[in-house]
C-alpha cells in the first residue's frame, strides 16, 4: 500500500490552539473585533446545492460551509489533507481508503457518519442535472465500513481522482437533512462541517454566515458573522466601501483599483468572447477565426485592464497545470478577417448581438471596444444588456449570439476545464454548442493516462485543436480584483477562487 503524509496532531499545536481561543475571546470582550464583516459582491447566489451548480457566484460561498476529503493548497498547486487525515492506495491504483478525522460534528450538531459519505459522494456522481458528475466518473463504489473510513474504488487507474475529490461538488453532508428538508430546501440552506453556516438569506440583498459552533478546528472561524451583500451596480459598490459600509467588495473594475488601493489576487481566471455555435452565421469556423482576428487584444488589455492581467493565449488557465505556453495563436489581422468572412460567405459582414450583464462596466467596456474593433471588418454589433438571473439560463438554453464569459479552475487538475469546454455532453462545451469527437476522445483519454508527459502532450494537442476550432475567442489572463479597508486581515481566495476565512478578521 502507498501511503500519504500523515497530519500530526502535537501538543504544541494543541497549545497554540488554546492560546488563539483565549486570545480571541479576550479581544471580542475588550470589542477589538468588528463583526458581522460584510463584503459586497455584483451578483447574489440563486442556489447553493454545491452538487447542481457551476457558476462561481454560487461555487465560490460553498468553501464558507462545506468541506471534503482532501482539499487544494491555498496557492492552488496540490492536495493536502481536510477530513481525512490520511489516505492508502493500493498497488493496483484503484482503491483509495481515507481515514478521517474522529468526532465531526455537521453545523447543526449532528455527528458525520459513513452512511453521510456513502450518501453525498454517491449523489455527487449520480444525480441526474449535476453539473460535475463527470468529474466523478471514474468511481465504481464507494463504502464505509465505519464512520471514520472511507473506501473508494475506481473503475480503471484515474489520474485526477485525488483532485476530482478536492472539488467542492465532493463535500460530505449530512444525509438525514437532505431527507428531511428535500432539495429544494437544502439548495437554499445547505449545511456541512465548514466553518460557517447559513442563518438568513434575502434574495438579491444578502447571505449571513454564522459560525459553526460545532466546528473541528479549535479557535476557528475568528469571526463569529460574515455577511455577503449584492449590489450589482459597480459603482454603488465601490462608493459603499469608500463610506465605510462594506469592509471589502470583489470585483473591482480595473480603473477603480488604483484608487482603492486595490489586491490583485493570483487566479486562475481567462475572460473569454462566448460564441453560440448553433446560429448558423457563427457555426463556420472561418465567421469564428475572423472574429478573433479582427479582435485586437493587445490595444483592449491595456484600454479594459489598466495594467492588470494580460492578453490569453489559449484557452486553458496560464496558471494552471498543462498550459501550452507554445500555442501557435491568431495575430491581430482585420484584412485576413476580412477575407475570411469573405470565403464564408459574408463578403459585407453581418450582424450580431452581444448580451452583457447589467451593472457590469468591465464588460460594458468590453463589448464597447469589441462593437468599435468588429465594424472594421463589418460586423455591426447590437450591445444587449440583461439581468444576470436572466442572462445566465438564456445562453445555457443556447439563446443568445455572444457573450462575454469567465472561467476559474477549481481544481489543481487541467480534467476539470478540459472535460467543462469540451465535452459536450457535460454543459454543451460551456455552453458553446460545438462539438469535436477527436477533442472528446483525448479528453477521456487524458483522465486514465498515468503518465505524467503523455499527459501533458494530450492536453497540449487539445488546446491546438480547439484553437483551430475557436468556439470561444480568449481575450485574458486576469487576477482576482478585490478593495478592502486596511484594517481587514486574513481575506484569502486561492487561485481557484475559494474563498477562505476561517482567519478573516477587521479589528476596528
Amino acid at each position: 500500500m502507498l501511503k500519504s503524509r500523515k497530519s500530526l496532531r502535537t501538543g504544541a499545536v494543541l497549545l497554540a490552539a488554546v492560546m488563539l481561543v483565549t486570545s480571541m475571546a479576550a479581544a471580542m470582550a475588550q470589542g477589538k473585533i468588528k463583526s458581522p464583516i460584510v463584503i459586497s459582491r455584483p451578483a447574489d447566489s440563486d442556489n447553493l446545492d454545491y452538487v447542481m451548480q457551476d457558476g462561481n457566484v454560487n461555487i465560490w460561498m460553498f468553501n464558507l460551509t462545506l468541506e471534503g476529503l482532501v482539499k487544494s493548497s491555498d496557492d492552488g498547486t496540490k492536495i493536502e489533507p481536510m477530513l481525512a487525515d490520511s489516505w492508502d492506495i493500493s498497488k493496483d491504483m484503484l482503491t483509495y481508503t481515507f481515514h478521517l478525522k474522529k468526532g465531526l460534528k455537521f453545523s447543526d450538531g449532528t455527528p458525520v457518519t459513513g452512511a453521510d459519505w456513502v450518501f453525498s459522494l454517491t449523489r455527487a456522481r449520480d444525480a441526474k442535472g449535476s453539473a460535475w458528475a463527470f468529474s466523478l466518473e471514474g468511481i465504481k463504489e464507494i463504502k464505509a465500513p465505519n464512520d471514520t473510513t472511507v473506501v473508494i474504488t475506481l473503475i480503471k487507474p484515474w489520474a485526477p481522482i485525488l483532485a476530482d475529490l478536492a472539488m467542492f461538488n465532493a463535500s460530505v453532508t449530512s444525509k438525514a437533512y437532505f431527507e428531511k428538508v428535500g432539495a429544494e430546501g437544502f439548495s437554499q440552506k445547505p449545511i456541512g462541517t465548514g466553518p460557517y453556516a447559513i442563518t438568513e438569506w434575502k434574495k438579491g440583498e444578502y447571505i449571513l454566515f454564522d459560525k459553526n459552533q460545532y466546528y473541528w478546528r479549535p479557535g476557528l472561524p475568528k469571526t463569529p458573522q460574515i455577511k455577503v451583500t449584492v449590489v450589482a451596480d459597480d459603482n454603488t459598490r465601490m462608493l459603499q466601501l469608500q463610506a465605510g459600509d462594506v469592509d471589502a467588495t470583489t470585483f473591482v473594475p480595473w480603473n477603480r483599483m488604483a484608487e482603492l488601493n486595490g489586491v490583485a489576487l493570483p487566479s486562475t481566471e481567462t475572460r473569454y468572447i462566448q460564441m453560440n455555435s448553433t446560429k448558423k452565421v457563427l457555426s463556420d469556423v472561418r465567421v469564428r477565426q475572423a472574429l478573433d482576428m479582427a479582435t485586437d487584444k493587445a490595444s483592449m488589455s491595456k484600454l479594459i485592464l489598466f495594467g492588470y492581467g494580460e492578453p490569453a493565449k489559449g484557452f486553458m488557465a496560464k496558471s494552471g497545470p498543462f498550459w501550452n505556453a507554445g500555442l501557435k495563436t491568431n495575430p491581430y489581422d482585420p484584412a485576413k478577417a476580412k477575407k475570411l468572412l469573405a470565403d464564408a460567405g459574408y463578403p459585407d459582414g453581418f450582424d450580431v448581438t452581444i448580451t452583457v450583464p447589467s451593472g457590469n462596466t468591465v464588460n460594458a467596456s468590453i463589448a464597447t471596444v469589441l462593437k468599435e474593433q468588429w465594424s472594421k471588418v463589418g460586423v455591426k454589433v447590437t450591445i444587449q444588456t440583461l439581468e444576470a438571473a436572466t442572462l445566465t439560463p438564456a445562453y445555457k438554453r443556447l439563446e443568445l449570439d455572444i457573450t462575454l464569459r469567465a472561467w476559474t479552475n477549481d481544481m489543481v487538475d487541467a480534467s476539470q476545464q478540459v472535460d467543462y469546454a469540451c465535452v459536450y455532453a457535460n454543459i454543451k462545451n460551456f455552453s458553446t454548442g460545438w462539438q469535436d469527437a477527436k477533442v472528446e476522445k483525448l479528453a477521456a483519454d487524458a483522465k486514465s493516462e498515468l503518465d505524467n508527459n503523455k499527459r501533458k502532450a494530450m492536453y497540449y494537442q487539445i488546446q491546438e485543436l480547439y484553437q483551430q476550432a475557436m468556439p470561444m475567442v480568449t481575450l485574458f489572463h486576469v487576477p482576482y480584483p478585490v478593495a478592502m479597508n486596511k484594517k481587514l486581515k486574513g481575506f484569502v481566495q486561492t487561485p481557484l477562487g475559494n474563498y477562505r476565512f476561517e482567519n478573516l478578521v477587521l479589528e476596528k
